[in-house]
């Protein structure tokens, strides 16, 4: 049997690298005792999301069908755990956050996430195949508190199939300003369309998006201002090109461009959302077996998107914000923005908890830089 205790004869050089490497593996099976305390801590917290039993409004994903209510637990998230009162991140200001977590076994898995304009709810998508609804208890402030109700409801296709196995791999989501939702899916590459009369339909895409790795398909959908084009940003890169995400914009004439999105280090993107300017942010992360995860934010401004369309050249990104530990983090894939009731536009972030038991579902408020503009949202 292996012990801790036994690590210096089993290290091949008896030095005090040796010594520091047992104390990270002892802290390392410290901080996973404390991780599945915090879990289980969490899971029998006092409910805070009370059962939703009204029928949803006509429009909504899922509204012919009742849905699962379920219970979501949730404790307030600090930017910070080692400095409590930090919260400047690059260049956002943390509005707060939460940590949520449910007893049900179908919760968790979220990779796309559409608010409501006013902040009191939000959908998200799994790549399990299903729908969330969560309705958010708010602070003076407006920043989500808690949550007072959810429900779970199926995912389906055209002809009102259910979407199971690998052609339920949900990995991006986006209202669009008629209401409509557009699920982005990977594994089986395509973008299905749900407006609000129900009638799911398959939107026709670039035969090179069939070309993109099985696991790395489209995990960023966008539309765009003034005209609601549709982005789209594949997570890893085409056969024969190195370095770089493509990225296809559709304008209101449905005719397709294609640009590129260079990748830097190991961060890939897993979700876009357009700005009020016609430009638009980049969610990427990235996994480091030493450092955990990474996040980083990228912007891309109207005016560099212009250029990449009349020149071809790569997209110019300009970074909002990068971090890691010790800084609140986990396997952020979802992203959607509003106007706070300041007036500002507020980012959140959603993570995908993989449904791993070292994995934690956050959502992470945040307030972008002012923006020179005065558009509104959409």
């Amino acid at each position: 049997m292996f012990r801790l205790a036994d690590f210096r004869w089993v290290c091949p050089i008896r030095n005090h690298f040796c010594r520091a490497a047992r104390w990270q593996i002892i802290l390392l099976l410290v901080g996973v005792t404390a991780w599945l305390w915090g879990n289980a801590v969490l899971a029998q917290a006092p409910v805070q999301a009370a059962v939703q039993t009204g029928p949803l409004q006509p429009g909504q994903p899922g509204a012919a069908q009742a849905g699962r209510p379920l219970f979501v637990n949730s404790l307030p998230l600090l930017l910070n755990p080692e400095r409590p009162g930090e919260t400047r991140l690059g260049r956002l200001d943390y509005l707060g956050g939460l940590i949520l977590a449910s007893a049900d076994k179908d919760f968790g898995g979220y990779s796309g996430l559409a608010l409501d304009a006013d902040g009191a709810g939000l959908w998200a998508i799994s790549d399990r195949g299903h729908w969330l609804r969560l309705e958010l208890q708010a602070d003076a402030a407006g920043v989500p508190a808690g949550v007072a109700a959810a429900r779970l409801l199926s995912l389906h296709g055209q002809n009102g199939a259910l979407l199971e196995g690998i052609w339920s791999d949900a990995e991006s989501l986006r209202r669009g300003a008629d209401g409509s939702f557009l699920v982005g899916f990977e594994r089986r590459h395509r973008v299905l369309h749900y407006p609000p009369d129900g009638r799911v339909s398959l939107v026709p895409l670039p035969p090179e998006v069939q070309h993109l790795p099985y696991n790395g398909g489209l995990e960023s959908v966008a539309v765009l201002a003034p005209d609601e084009s549709l982005l789209l940003i594949g997570e890893e890169s085409l056969p024969a090109e190195e370095g770089v995400s493509p990225v296809w914009l559709r304008r209101s004439n449905n005719d397709w461009r294609r640009l590129s999105l260079r990748r830097h280090g190991d961060f890939h993107p897993t979700d876009a959302v357009g700005l009020p300017d016609g430009g638009f942010l980049v969610l990427e992360r990235a996994f480091r077996w030493l450092d955990g995860w990474g996040t980083r934010l990228r912007q891309v401004s109207a005016a560099a998107l212009a250029h990449s369309l009349a020149s071809g050249a790569e997209l110019a990104t300009e970074t909002l914000a990068e971090w890691a530990r010790p800084y609140s983090n986990d396997n952020l894939e979802a992203m959607d923005l509003r106007q706070g009731p300041d007036g500002q536009r507020w980012l959140y972030l959603l993570s995908d908890d993989n449904h791993s038991r070292f994995q934690r579902t956050l959502l992470l408020v945040f307030r972008l830089p002012a923006a020179p503009d005065t558009a509104e949202f959409r």
